[in-house]
């Protein structure tokens, strides 16, 4: 630990390659300009070494060594063992990767002796983030007596079924599982074969480096890994956002200006990755992997007391004469000018649910440009409430997110600030306040977003002053609730389109110059949408190309969209994730490169599904369509996600019936146009190639209206 001591200030400290332990964070205070840079394979771990000298063999196959602090987290040489758990991980595509409702019930941890020190994580209620406890111990009637429950700011009880027991002695069954034993301050392990365990080590620390009030403290291609979790501290309401934080991580830079992390590597950590607290500036996180944390990659959150008139719970309220109507924040204690560049950010949430890629929060000016975030708990990046406004999402790619919860999106945003649910006030003059706390607009431009379990773009409970533009949406669209001054154009939503949902009368929202593939979804809308609801596209690929009509489907909807037009548009490389337009005003200079482009990062970087896009009419060729002239029959492929999930699909598969022809053998045996074609004489039909029409019919399976019908020759 000398390297890490005696601080001056205007020095260079150089890591030599080699694994250096951490027992607690190192706090740093009032220094500057203090570059921490390290060799290739220079790697700083929050762990306890062991040896096979330490550990006593309990029983066959299992082991017990004593630790000089609490430990989470067990390790031998590359592998990581698993905290013994009912139920086990047996499903990565699972809430917790696996889970079990009676994990609280004294039918099953009757059998626990002694559960004191275990914990129950659990999903919110209705999946907004999770729950953890501890377990202190066992009532007479055998139920759990726990502590905590307050990770979520949204106090409506764990969910009936998605939770799971960790830290449970008895459960400790398997190869490869560990258990802390509190009370006597030791590791026990049921060795998995062939592990040695002169390379076993044991996560004690929380953390790295705690920055307070320094200037130009920097730290540059160094691996931080192996730490303690979080969750237990997580405790801090955000605002009335869902959110509740624990100012904590693995570098956490506190009332700093100009620091930064470069090239370095953030895996396997058990709280947030990187934090940025209270009066901050200029911190940048740029060209760094971040992977596998507890909670969130990278935090940018300021103190409620650069808030006027704040609230903290989602249910509370004020009243217009007893706010303070001055514009902008209150102190400075907040973050500003910050910057995530570059960055690879994955695997985020392993442990707490309501975590994101990069969380803002009471912050100013945060820039996140060029950075890939996927395979996130919640929100790949996620901005708590309009305070301050002034960010910028640029070039990111952000997909595979909301996995384990539910009712989010790719990017997420409330805007749940003073004027929000003010009592007293007339929605129809709301509008004058929506920027109190808004000191510039937040721009989300030329990124792509793909949300599976929900919106792509979700901004939620009265967000507003925000720039939508250019951006690719591969998935859940756009979603805009309850707010003001929201300007989208020139976005492409493939397969879906823009969801509207609560909108204040004079909203001053515009939606203009966008592709659309669906109409648009609307929900408790009023009379009139917003400011502006014109000249955006409805693709309709069954149109020949360059051919247009009025799009008569968004106008009938919005009562707006006179000159918005229905055609078909050809994509420059859809199959590749080119989803440039050819010829459509407007587009010239959409974006096709997203996310990581650091070459080492985005090397690895993964890259989403891309969804498949009918070609128009005019393009359409035998592979995708086919005309069976002997049967009286003419299908095609079902060709995007959309069709998929109009029809009930396994993917994309079958061939959509297009047109039956009067007295052919098609309609002798039941066909309907809108069938999909799954099985045909007995043999699967993946595409409308794999028909013939030079056999006879003699069996078909269909989908019809997403169910299944059999039909036979009599």
């Amino acid at each position: 630990m000398h390297l890490f001591q005696n601080f001056r200030d205007n020095t260079v400290i150089r890591i030599p390659a080699g694994i250096h332990r951490f027992t607690e964070p190192i706090r740093i205070e009032g220094r500057r300009n203090i570059r921490f840079v390290g060799e290739d394979g220079a790697v700083l771990r929050g762990t306890v070494a062991l040896s096979r000298a330490n550990f006593t063999e309990e029983e066959p196959g299992v082991f017990s060594a004593p630790v000089p602090h609490p430990a989470d987290g067990f390790y031998v040489g590359s592998r990581r063992y698993e905290m013994a758990r009912y139920p086990k991980r047996t499903d990565p595509d699972a809430p917790f990767g696996g889970y079990a409702a009676d994990c609280i019930l004294p039918e099953k941890t009757k059998a626990w002796s002694d559960p004191a020190g275990g914990y129950i994580h659990a999903m919110h209620k209705h999946l907004w983030g999770g729950f953890s406890y501890r377990i202190d111990g066992k009532a007479p009637d055998g139920s759990l007596l726990l502590s905590g429950g307050w990770q979520n700011n949204r106090q409506m009880g764990m969910h009936d079924e998605y939770r799971y027991a960790e830290n449970i002695r008895e459960e400790m069954t398997e190869p490869g599982e560990w258990f802390f034993d509190e009370k006597r301050m030791r590791v026990v392990v049921r060795l998995f074969p062939g592990d040695d365990l002169d390379e076993a080590e044991a996560a004690v620390s929380e953390g790295f480096f705690d920055i307070r009030g320094c200037e130009g403290i920097s730290f540059e291609n160094l691996s931080f890994g192996r730490t303690v979790r979080t969750f237990m501290k997580t405790k801090e309401p955000l605002l009335r956002s869902d959110w509740t934080i624990y100012r904590g991580g693995a570098l956490v830079f506190r009332d700093s200006a100009r620091c930064s992390v470069d090239r370095c590597v953030l895996e396997d950590i058990g709280s947030n990755g990187v934090f940025v607290d209270g009066h901050s500036s200029e911190i940048a996180v740029t060209r760094t992997r971040i992977s596998e944390t507890g909670a969130s990659g990278v935090c940018f959150v300021g103190h409620p007391d650069a808030v006027r008139s704040p609230l903290f719970e989602y249910n509370e309220t004020q009243t217009l004469d007893e706010i303070d109507k001055t514009p902008g924040p209150k102190s400075e204690n907040y973050p500003r000018d910050g910057l995530v560049e570059d960055c690879l950010i994955e695997r985020v949430g392993l442990t707490e649910k309501q975590a994101t890629g990069v969380e803002i929060s009471m912050a100013a000016r945060i820039t996140v440009r060029n950075c890939t975030v996927c395979r996130t708990s919640r929100a790949g990046i996620n901005i708590s409430e309009g305070t301050f406004g002034g960010h910028r999402i640029e070039g990111c790619d952000v997909f595979d997110t909301v996995r384990e919860t539910g009712d989010h999106g790719s990017f997420n945003s409330w805007g749940r600030d003073r004027y929000w649910h003010l009592e007293g006030l007339d929605d129809r003059d709301a509008g004058q306040y929506a920027a109190l706390d808004m000191t510039a607009p937040n721009v989300l431009a030329r990124n792509r977003f793909r949300c599976d379990r929900g919106w792509d773009i979700d901004l939620d409970d009265g967000s507003s002053c925000c720039l939508i533009e250019e951006n690719l949406c591969l998935a859940g669209g756009i979603k805009l609730r309850e707010g003001f001054f929201r300007t989208v154009r020139h976005n492409i939503c493939v397969g879906n389109t823009l969801h509207v949902h609560v909108w204040y009368p004079e909203s001053g929202d515009t939606a203009e110059g966008n592709i659309f593939f669906a109409p648009y979804s609307p929900y408790g809308m009023p009379e009139r949408w917003g400011k502006r609801i014109d000249d955006n596209i409805l693709f309709d690929p069954a149109l020949p190309e360059g051919e247009t009509e009025p799009a008569d489907a968004l106008a009938e909807v919005s009562g707006q969209d006179a000159h918005s037009l229905r055609r078909s548009i050809r994509f420059r490389a859809p199959e590749k994730g080119d989803f440039r337009p050819v010829d459509v005003p407007g587009f010239e200079d959409f974006p096709a490169e997203f996310g990581v482009r650091y070459a080492p990062l985005r090397a690895i970087a993964p890259v989403p599904v891309i969804p498949r896009v009918a070609v128009p009419a005019s393009e359409a060729n035998g592979s995708s369509h086919v005309l069976l002239a002997g049967l009286g029959l003419e299908v095609r492929d079902i060709e995007t996600d959309g069709e998929m999930s109009v029809y009930g699909t396994a993917e994309h598969r079958g061939a959509l019936v297009l047109a039956v022809e009067a007295g052919s053998p098609a309609e002798a045996i039941g066909l309907r146009a809108i069938d999909v074609i799954t099985d045909w004489n007995g043999r699967e039909i993946r595409c409308a190639a794999d028909l013939s029409g030079e056999e006879k019919i003699t069996s078909v399976r269909v989908l019809r209206k997403q169910k299944a019908v059999e039909l036979k020759e009599e």
